[in-house]
């Protein structure tokens, strides 16, 4: 139902002219569909097709609303309450948060494995790993290595600063998300890329499979640590990732056709599980979109400069084809956020600055063409 509903509010905003809208949209359906609306103007619907825990998490707040009405009785009465009370509030509690937490994975069993299936589409028709690469030409693999530990750095990094903590399992699937590669450049863009590496064009395409076989490497390691089932949703888009190695560029067909709603859609149904509002933080929401944007791009510009000594307004110019993919990065993060292995106000961030790497595309577009115009004049 919200997935449905994403992909036609996408295609009424592409249709009224708002082509880069994927993403947006299915954030739009996902906050109408959540708890900030529905749950509050329908919420008999909103527990039947979207919670589906309403019982257990009324349990729960039963049980935390005794514990604080205890502990405000005996600061009235200054009294110590008794230990066994506490021992059996406690206990209450605990019990209540395991039930609600088995219910709420029973309950999105079903989301998250439709989830997976549709980021597996996305990663398949928009894959790094897309074409006959040549890993052995122009040092693309130092270049790859360029395009990926630079921004995976900046995402740990966020992730400490934010919460004090050394690197975990949601921190390595946020690391690999935001690694993910951008596809094969086709068309006047390939052409375009292809006539400033000249010699070095082949580099081109092995530096953007490396970044995608090591995002992958990083969200193999991530999987580790979770549990069976919830460890093949998550590997589920990386293997179809995989399975795009070697096979021809498939720019126009029905598949590459299918990545826009297919995104929009694990969009809208990972966010009718959260309070998009409540969860979001503006702060790690900027660094995430410059991690995974311009941080990438400027990786990518410092790899090909280093390693193949490309001059640098052509480095940026050929960087630009293969380092952007916000609609991969929005699938998986909706994908990490139903598992639960991504805390609810980072995959919210990652989500909110793919949405705006996306509506902020025609600015690559406006930087490619001053930089052609650049180095047109410095040839000339």
């Amino acid at each position: 139902m919200a997935g449905t509903s994403a992909i036609a509010l996408a295609w009424l905003l592409r249709a009224a002219g708002w082509k880069n809208s994927w993403i947006v949209a299915g954030i739009c359906v996902g906050v109408f569909f959540g708890p900030l609306c529905c749950a509050n103007v329908f919420p008999d619907f909103f527990t039947t097709y979207f919670d589906g825990c309403g019982d257990a998490r009324n349990e729960l707040l039963r049980s935390q609303r005794a514990r604080q009405a205890l502990e405000i009785a005996a600061a009235n009465t200054q009294t110590i309450p008794a230990e066994s009370l506490l021992v059996e509030l406690d206990a209450w509690q605990r019990s209540a948060e395991i039930r609600l937490t088995q219910e709420r994975v029973e309950f999105n069993h079903g989301a998250l494995w439709l989830t997976a299936v549709l980021a597996a589409a996305v990663t398949l028709a928009r894959s790094p790993m897309i074409g006959r690469v040549r890993w052995w030409r122009g040092g693309g693999l130092a270049i790859g290595v360029w395009t990926v530990l630079i921004p995976i750095a900046s995402v740990l990094l966020i992730a400490q600063l934010e919460t004090r903590e050394v690197v975990t399992t949601w921190s390595l699937v946020a690391a690999a998300t935001i690694a993910f590669g951008a596809a094969l450049p086709a068309g006047r863009e390939r052409w375009t890329t292809m006539g400033l590496l000249q010699d070095n064009a082949p580099s081109l395409d092995a530096a953007r499979a490396t970044s995608g076989f090591i995002s992958c490497s990083v969200a193999c390691v991530a999987a580790w640590g979770m549990d069976f089932d919830f460890a093949a949703a998550w590997l589920l888009p990386w293997g179809t990732m995989l399975a795009a190695w070697g096979l021809r560029d498939h720019h126009k067909t029905l598949i590459n056709a299918c990545a826009g709603p297919a995104s929009c859609a694990a969009v809208a149904i990972a966010l009718t599980r959260v309070d998009i509002l409540q969860q979001f933080r503006f702060a790690p929401t900027v660094g995430l979109y410059f991690a995974g944007e311009d941080v990438r791009w400027i990786a990518a510009a410092i790899g090909f400069a280093l390693t193949l000594a490309v001059p640098w307004m052509q480095s940026l110019r050929v960087s630009l084809a293969i380092t952007s993919a916000p609609l991969p990065q929005a699938a998986l993060a909706s994908t990490a956020l139903l598992i639960g292995v991504l805390p609810s106000w980072f995959g919210i961030s990652i989500i909110v600055s793919a949405a705006t790497m996306e509506v902020l595309s025609p600015l690559r577009k406006i930087t490619a063409k001053h930089l052609d115009q650049l180095i047109h004049t410095g040839s000339g």
